[in-house]
């Protein structure tokens, strides 16, 4: 019998203001030291929902890195891509060998 997948899941890490995000803005995020290693790895951008706003995120980048010293690290960009300011949350999921 072969070895077990592992799925994994670390959230929320949140970004929040008094105003919140105006349309357009980029965030970049970077995640570790992390054993990324061989894992598929996926990170979402969720707006905090408020009524009467249309609040729309997107994770424009995703990118792996091993630094120097071998530590490992997962990058990304997120950006406000809805007509209102935004409050958010990004969660990060996985499965490993």
């Amino acid at each position: 019998m072969g070895a077990m997948t592992t799925v994994f899941r670390y959230e929320p890490y949140v970004w929040v203001s008094e105003d919140g995000v105006p349309p357009g803005t980029e965030h970049f995020w970077t995640f570790g030291p992390w054993p990324w290693y061989a894992n598929a790895v996926t990170i979402t951008a969720h707006p905090f929902a408020l009524a009467g706003a249309d609040r729309s995120m997107a994770v424009t980048s995703i990118s792996s890195r091993a630094a120097p010293n071998g530590e490992r690290f997962i990058d990304c960009t997120v950006r406000n891509i809805g007509t209102d300011w935004v409050n958010y949350a990004v969660w990060i999921g996985g499965v490993g060998p």
